[in-house]
Formats: structure tokens, sequence, C-alpha cells
């Protein structure tokens, strides 16, 4: 079972149920605990009642038991159940349990299982009385006692929950409007607490976002003049030293065509030879200031002679390409360009890799690029800050791109970046 259902809830729905809920369970447990309170509370009055009823109508009833009064004693019971609505049936038995009188109120609801019981005694009193001799008349009169009790018939009541119950409802029912009344309260506190809060986070939220768009776009900019830059060495290097170095390198051949076999011929052949060297450096300082192959190719060309240059015996890369390139804006091939020129480099030096692939996909949504190798891989939280990732980071960041590293120690790398062009 999923619990992260929660997260494409708004900002909003989140802060309303952080308020919400201990509320609503607050108020549940108020609720159960009133309604069993008021229950335990008609239990405990009919527990108290129903003895103290039975006792006080069975004191009364000796004398219409003993005078078999029965009339008296049904009007009395009638009077009691009708003053006392909690009192379901009353019974008068005899001293074996045989009913004498019954009544009921015959009042809505289920009476209680339990009865209450409370026997009729008979109180006989003795008088002693004594002859002219002294002696008393009675001999057998119990010793030591001059009261007799006897058990004449017994007083049963049945009480009846409904009425109690009736008073507790009402009862619970005004607890329960005070309950949702201050509920109600808390819910309108919370909902307004959270609107102010949203709104406090919402233009948070738009400072954030008015920030980072500032700091892709300074980004941008920042690549766009380092490129710019670049490109300026790069045609210097190439107008300018490359030209000069030609120059000398011609000069110096003159010396090497019109002088004889000795030490200046062979001073003019090393000027040669450390001039061709100087040119050659100055070629490859260029490409890798500004790759001409990008401006002549496009990107795919450009990344497959990338590729073809990073593809030795060691590791094999593949590389595969897909979609029309030279609609490519250039800031972002050059970006593009730059991204793949680290993640290879990163392969050749770190990876130890014996396979890798390389693949570019544009569409309609936008570049699509991946770079994978069956290398020893890293730790993704360690390498988080490295210079090269960090560098490919800011340069898809600047394009409101993503980028994914699936990595882990001794399982290779792979990264997928993707940025939304519309071309």
């Amino acid at each position: 079972m999923r619990f992260d259902f929660w997260r494409h809830w708004s900002v909003r729905a989140r802060l309303l149920c952080v308020t919400v809920i201990p509320l609503a369970y607050m108020f549940c447990t108020f609720v159960w605990y009133a309604y069993h309170s008021r229950l335990s509370e008609v239990r405990e009055e009919m527990a108290e009642r129903g003895p103290l009823v039975a006792k006080v109508l069975a004191g009364s009833s000796e004398f219409s038991v003993l005078s078999r009064r029965y009339d008296d004693l049904r009007l009395t019971i009638n009077g009691l159940l009708q003053s006392d609505a909690s009192i379901d049936r009353i019974e008068v038995l005899d001293a074996q349990r045989h009913e004498l009188v019954q009544a009921s109120t015959r009042a809505p609801g289920r009476p209680d299982a339990r009865y209450y019981e409370a026997p009729i005694l008979k109180r006989l009193m003795f008088v002693t009385m004594l002859a002219a001799d002294g002696k008393p008349y009675l001999k057998d009169k119990p010793a030591g006692s001059s009261v007799a009790v006897e058990t004449m018939g017994y007083v049963r009541v049945t009480m009846s929950p409904s009425a109690m119950l009736v008073k507790q409802t009402r009862r619970f029912y005004v607890e329960l409007l005070v309950a949702s009344m201050g509920l109600l309260v808390c819910a309108l506190l919370a909902w307004q607490l959270s609107q102010g809060l949203n709104e406090s986070l919402q233009a948070s939220m738009h400072k954030l976002r008015a920030a980072d768009a500032e700091k892709r776009r300074l980004i941008r900019k920042v690549n766009t003049a380092v490129e710019d830059e670049r490109k300026s060495i790069a045609l210097e290097i190439h107008d300018e030293l490359n030209a000069t170095l030609i120059a000398a390198r011609l000069e110096a051949q003159r010396i090497v065509d019109v002088s004889p076999a000795g030490e200046v011929r062979e001073r003019a052949q090393s000027i040669i030879t450390l001039a061709l060297g100087l040119y050659n450096s100055g070629r490859t300082l260029v490409r890798r200031l500004r790759p001409e192959v990008l401006d002549m190719l496009g990107l795919d060309g450009a990344v497959e002679e990338m590729v073809r240059h990073h593809d030795r015996a060691g590791c094999r890369i593949t590389f595969q390409a897909e979609g029309d390139f030279a609609r490519l804006e250039s800031g972002i091939g050059i970006s593009a360009y730059r991204i793949m020129q680290e993640a290879l480099s990163n392969i050749a030096k770190h990876a130890r890799a014996t396979q890798a692939t390389v693949a570019l996909t544009l569409d309609a949504q936008g570049l699509r690029m991946e770079v994978a190798d069956n290398g020893t891989g890293f730790d993704a939280a360690q390498a988080s800050a490295g210079i090269g990732l960090v560098g490919m980071r800011e340069r898809v960041a600047a394009f409101d791109g993503r980028i994914e590293v699936a990595t882990a120690i001794g399982a290779g790398t792979r990264i997928v970046i993707f940025l939304p062009i519309l071309i």
C-alpha cells in the first residue's frame, strides 16, 4: 500500500490536513467520551434508584400486605409509577415469591434486564407483663429480645432506562452542539490560517521561481559570454598566431633552401620543426576553444567526431543519432556539445569501462541525450558536488532541462539529459 498519495496535493491542502485532522480526532474523542459517560450515568442512576425505591416501598407495604389490602397497595404503586418515569414495573410477592400485586407503565423501549428486590418485614414486639407474684405471663418470649422480624414478602422493582436516556440524550446533544461549534470555529480559523500561509508560501515560491529564472538567465548569459570569448580567442589564435607561425616556418624554409650544409641549415630546420609543432598545438587549442566541426557538421556530426576521438581499443563506444539537428539553435548546440564532452571525458578518465553507448534524439518535444557505460560507477551522494556534474547540471538548468544520473559502485553509470526545445 502506497502512502505517498498526498504528494500531488497543494500546499494549502497539506496545511489544512495538518490542522484539521488533529481537531477532528479530538472532536471524535470528545464525542465518544461524552456518549459513553452519559450511558454510564444512566446505569449508575438506575443502580442507585432501583434499590432505594424497592427498599422504601417494602417499608411502606408492611401493613397493606399484613392486612391483605392489595387495592390500597396497588393505588400506591400506580401513583409511584406515574410520578417516576424511570420505573418500568413493580411487583409485590409473598414469602413463597407468588405474585400478589403487579403494575407496569407500558413505557416505550426495553426495560432493564436487572431487577432490584427488597424484603417486606413483619416486626413482632413482645411486652413483658408480670403477674401478681412478679413472674412474667409470656414464658416463651425470645431470650434477650423484645422484637422479632419475619419476612412476609418481597418488593421487586424493574427500572426502565428510556426516560433517563432521553434526558441524558438531550444533554449529549447540547454538548455535541457546543463541540461542533468549537470544531467549526477551529476549522474556519484553520482555513484562514492555511489561506494566509498559502499566500505567503506562494509569494515566496514566486520569488524563488523568479530568482531561479534569473539565475538560469545569468547562467545562459555567462555561458554565452564564455563561448563568445572562446570563439574570439580561437579566431585570434587561428588568424594571428597560426599565420605568424606559418610565416616563420616559410622564412626558415627559405633559409634552409639558400644555406649550404652546416649549422645554419640545421638551426633553420629546427625552427621549421618547432613552428610546425606550435602550429599543430594552436590548431588543437582552437578546436578545444571553438570546435569548428560543430559549425560545419552540426551537433550530431560533432558528437560523432568526439566519439571517434574517444573510441579506443580499451573502451568501444557506439553512437546513434535521430532527428534533424540542422535546425538546432547555436547556443543550445554548444551547451549540448560541452555536456557531452564532459560526459565522455569522465568515461575516459574515471569509468574504466570496456563498452559505452551515446545516443542523441531530437524531436518536437526537445533534445534527449543519453550516455551509458559498464564501468566502475561511483557513489552519487559523494560525487554530486563534483565540478564536472555541477557544470553539467548548471548547463541543463539554464535551459529548464532535466538530468538524471543512475549509478552505483560497480554497476556502471547512465546519464539521461533532456532539454525542452521548440524547433
